[in-house]
């Protein structure tokens, strides 16, 4: 009995100390809500411009002369090219080597000495509980592996012309995956467009789990398996697909507001893509209607997860905006226009020779460890002038002493974006629009740098790729005869059906 007695005991204590941690993550969460909004509250009046863009203060001991600096930036702005002739770093000059000019101390973790920067991402509804009570939430509800999985889950809907090395470049893989993917398995070599991929890297950003959506009745998944390499399963499905429209209006986020219609994670990501060189998420309002023509996998009158996204109808501020899908993969506005904005491969008016490629493996020569170079680094004369691939908005105008030096970063829709190092002089400010050949720096040889040389970098989904070899955005994206005359048609119809 005593043994019994002494179990109940233990017991009880056990359900007391649960019932505790529980209310004190409970309390976190709502102490987490109320700090926030009070941060909120406390928005410096003149951290926010007359456009509402907001920026991050730059550091106190800085603030004179950056303020002076950025309006010498302004008043260069129209700079000829006589801005070659612009004196160097004369802390660099006496080592500059333009032959071998690149640096190792570029992956932008160091910290800024001076930012000036804008938020172009969509607000996460968590993003301003703090990270207690963000915890507390993932706790709770036991998903603290799934959240930090989910950066690494990456989906993608194939368009023609595309390789799987194009696919698994969205999320920063290099050509070796694909290579030994299709050695394996040649069957990856004849992608078409409409399939679909879903895969998943692991925490050393190494490919674990491919998913391929052959067609309507074939699944083919490819996982990693202890040795390293890739086992096949092959799914013959007896599920039915349907065509529906799932109208709806913005309430809270434009994601929420697409989950609330039945669409996930997947889904969301390919509208994302499909509208991002018409309109911004961000802008979307309360209120505003939308209509999707979507085509969705049933198995046993449930919804499996597979799905395809046909078209789109937006209607915001007395505009509609369409992103209708060809049979290419592509998706065009009701007139067969293209979305996707081209891209210029060179980041300046003449090609520079390369002073170090992109090179994920790239050894420190000092230290010998594994320092990936995940950009290009172009061997140029200070203040030569670098222009914008493509239109964006400037993200972040940032300078580190010990790293990148004077750098920019722009925003290039949803999904890209391009980094600028080693700058004598910004010719742009943060949450600035930019177009394509437009001046937005003066090359130089700032920050731990060999010698005069621009890096450059090209990012997919946060993730940097090999600026000279990716597959740029809006490439090869237009539609011969016979495909526009029945895009038109698919088109009409597809107007139709998402009137709202």
């Amino acid at each position: 009995m005593q043994h019994v007695k002494l179990a109940r005991d233990r017991r009880k204590r056990k359900s007391r100390i649960k019932a505790a941690v529980f209310l004190l993550a409970i309390l976190s969460i709502f102490i987490g809500i109320v700090l926030s909004v009070k941060d909120n509250a406390k928005t410096d009046p003149l951290a926010v411009s007359s456009d509402e863009v907001q920026y991050k203060p730059l550091n106190e001991t800085q603030d004179t002369q950056t303020n002076s600096e950025f309006k010498d930036i302004q008043a260069n702005e129209n700079l000829t090219e006589n801005s070659q002739s612009a004196e160097p770093d004369t802390a660099n000059t006496e080592k500059s080597n333009s032959d071998e000019a690149t640096s190792y101390d570029d992956d932008l973790q160091g910290k800024d000495d001076e930012v000036e920067q804008v938020n172009l991402d969509e607000k996460d509804e968590f993003a301003d509980l703090p990270e207690d009570a963000k915890n507390a939430v993932n706790d709770l509800l036991d998903i603290a592996d799934q959240a930090i999985r989910i950066k690494d889950q990456f989906s993608y809907t194939v368009v023609k012309g595309d390789t799987l090395k194009d696919v698994l470049e969205q999320s920063g893989l290099e050509d070796e995956t694909s290579k030994t993917l299709i050695a394996a398995y040649p069957e990856l070599k004849n992608l078409k467009a409409g399939q679909q991929f879903y895969w998943i890297l692991d925490k050393d950003g190494e490919l674990e789990y491919l998913n391929w959506l052959v067609s309507e009745k074939e699944e083919r998944i490819y996982e990693r398996t202890a040795e390293g390499k890739f086992k096949r399963q092959i799914l013959q499905k007896k599920s039915v697909w349907k065509k529906e429209v799932l109208k709806g209006q913005i309430k809270g986020s434009f994601s929420s507001s697409l989950k609330a219609q039945g669409l996930n994670s997947k889904q969301i990501a390919q509208l994302g893509s499909a509208l991002q060189w018409q309109i911004s998420m961000k802008k979307l309002k309360q209120g505003d209607k939308f209509a999707v023509l979507v085509s969705r996998e049933y198995l046993d009158n449930k919804l499996t997860g597979q799905g395809n996204v046909e078209a789109i109808h937006i209607s915001s501020g007395g505009k509609s905006y369409y992103a209708i899908q060809s049979s290419n993969g592509r998706y065009y506005n009701r007139q067969g226009e293209t979305l996707g904005k081209g891209f210029a491969r060179y980041p300046m008016q003449r090609q520079a020779r390369v002073s170090s490629p992109f090179n994920p493996a790239r050894r420190h020569p000092v230290t010998g460890r594994i320092r990936p170079h995940n950009g290009v680094d172009f061997s140029m004369a200070i203040g030569t002038p670098v222009i914008a691939p493509a239109d964006g908005v400037v993200e972040k105008v940032a300078y580190q002493a010990n790293g990148a030096g004077r750098y920019i970063m722009i925003r290039h829709g949803r999904e890209y974006q391009t980094v600028y190092m080693h700058l004598s002089r910004p010719l742009v400010r943060a949450g600035q629009s930019v177009k394509r050949g437009e001046r937005i720096a003066l090359s130089g040889n700032t920050g731990r740098s060999t010698g005069p040389h621009l890096h450059y970098e090209f990012h997919i989904n946060g993730r940097p790729v090999n600026p000279l070899t990716v597959k740029l955005p809006g490439t090869s994206s237009q539609m011969s005869t016979a495909e526009r005359k029945q895009f038109l048609i698919k088109a009409k119809e597809a107007e139709r059906k998402l009137k709202i």
